[in-house]
């Protein structure tokens, strides 16, 4: 029973805070979306940040599950030594293509996506839980890949920068969903909108490689 419901107070909590964010949430709400007295957050979380915090903690687990296998299988394909030009490129393209169905597919990825940008917004104490065993890893794995194919030192800022408006070229379809469900019509994303935003974000960061590869700072993996 226990486990039962704090794992109730916890979908809650992924649904209310992703809707509304942390500050604007009541305990009183959650409760009521969970369907538990009011004393069982305080008694299993210690109270509302407790809460969150285990939020934060679920979705970190189920993006490593999720997105896990993808991140491994890149990440051997960036360290391995012989993994040539065609390799990487085919790694970046499987990476961007979890990344963007794992942020746009399901109602509970969207709410874990809307949370992820909260925090990357207006960050709470709860930021470094997200960002040291989840964003980093994403973020590390993007800069291997994008580091042997355009030949920039893994500490470089301009790696750093090229890294992170990749990252940021998919969450934008993200945080621009209400306006993007506006332009092709409807209330959610058929599946070919979806790959076809998985084509746009390849084909950009593939484009960028190519231009920057070409440039006076790149060179060929």
């Amino acid at each position: 029973m226990e486990t039962n419901t704090k794992g109730r107070l916890i979908e809650a909590g992924l649904k209310l805070f992703g809707l509304h964010g942390m500050e604007a949430t009541s305990t009183r709400s959650l409760a009521q979306e969970a369907g538990v007295n009011l004393a069982a957050i305080p008694y299993h979380f210690g109270g509302k940040q407790g809460l969150y915090h285990a939020v934060l903690e679920h979705i970190v687990s189920m993006k490593t599950q999720e997105l896990g296998p993808c991140l491994e299988r890149a990440h051997r394909a960036c360290e391995a030594p012989g993994t040539g030009r065609a390799g990487l490129v085919l790694a970046l393209r499987e990476l961007i293509r979890e990344l963007v169905v794992s942020m746009l597919e399901s109602q509970e990825s969207r709410l874990c996506a809307r949370i992820m940008l909260q925090e990357q917004i207006a960050p709470t104490a709860g930021f470094n839980i997200l960002h040291e065993k989840f964003l980093l890893r994403v973020h590390g794995t993007l800069r291997c890949l994008l580091g042997r194919l355009l030949r920039l030192p893994a500490d470089s800022l301009e790696l750093q920068l090229h890294t992170l408006s990749i990252m940021g070229q998919m969450f934008i379809f993200r945080v621009g969903m209400h306006s993007l469900l506006a332009l092709v019509g409807g209330d959610r994303l058929p599946e070919e909108h979806v790959q076809a935003i998985v084509h746009v974000c390849t084909r950009q960061a593939e484009a960028l490689i190519e231009g920057l590869a070409a440039g006076p700072s790149g060179g060929n993996a």
